[in-house]
């Protein structure tokens, strides 16, 4: 397929946030694209300990300090000498490479992140952890990658990722008294499955309506914009 398409080819969020970080008018499901990374995030569990031995090892260092969060929030506060050794190692390495963007000890990663306003509308992101989708709700395109993944991140500034399908989920109905967010995603999680939306952006849609139900009605599809 040719890497040009026309400016009226339709595309969802996910396909026009990954154009935007790969550097394309237009991408398509299934694709594999190298992206350029606008912030990177890592916590002290996933951060200093285990990438400045690797980073050492192939003689890099962090390609934009100012593209990179640091967070202490999984060992904090320390339980044990074991806890106390990688909180002062990730303080001594924060130092050490003078990162200018460290939230120590004041929430969770993937809470703190858009608190703090390191996420903007567009961006492309990625974290050092299994919750940092959480971003998709300020507009980024953010998904989480393990400590080898990362340290291609923080070297480089990029990282390659396919295209995936959009899941779009349509609420109908209204919540009654005492029904909230969470029980709505523990039903679509109930009727997908754990790995239900494996490998896929999701778009949820609210229809809301006069009568109210106890459990509004879910409808669900996948959508392949070409």
């Amino acid at each position: 397929m040719s890497d040009q398409s026309s400016s009226s080819t339709s595309a969802t969020l996910a396909q026009k946030l990954i154009a935007r970080a790969a550097g394309r008018d237009h991408v398509n499901v299934g694709e594999v694209l190298t992206c350029q990374v606008d912030l990177a995030m890592f916590h002290d569990s996933s951060g200093p300990r285990r990438l400045k031995p690797m980073l050492a090892d192939i003689g890099a260092q962090i390609w934009d300090r100012n593209k990179v969060v640091l967070v202490l929030d999984h060992y904090v506060p320390a339980q044990d000498a074991d806890a106390q050794k990688i909180i002062q190692v990730t303080r001594d390495v924060a130092k050490e490479w003078q990162l200018p963007h460290v939230i120590d000890s004041e929430g969770i990663c993937h809470v703190v992140l858009p608190e703090r306003g390191h996420l903007k509308p567009g961006y492309f992101c990625v974290g050092g952890d299994s919750h940092s989708p959480t971003g998709g709700a300020f507009g980024t395109y953010m998904f989480g990658i393990g400590a080898t993944e990362m340290l291609g991140v923080v070297a480089t500034g990029e990282i390659w990722v396919q295209v995936p399908q959009t899941l779009r989920m349509v609420w109908s109905g209204a919540l009654q008294k005492g029904v909230c967010a969470k029980d709505m995603m523990l039903h679509m999680i109930g009727q997908f499955g754990m790995n239900g939306g494996n490998y896929q952006a999701s778009v949820l849609s609210l229809m809301r309506r006069n009568s109210a139900l106890r459990w509004p009605r879910l409808t669900a599809q996948k959508t392949r914009s070409q």
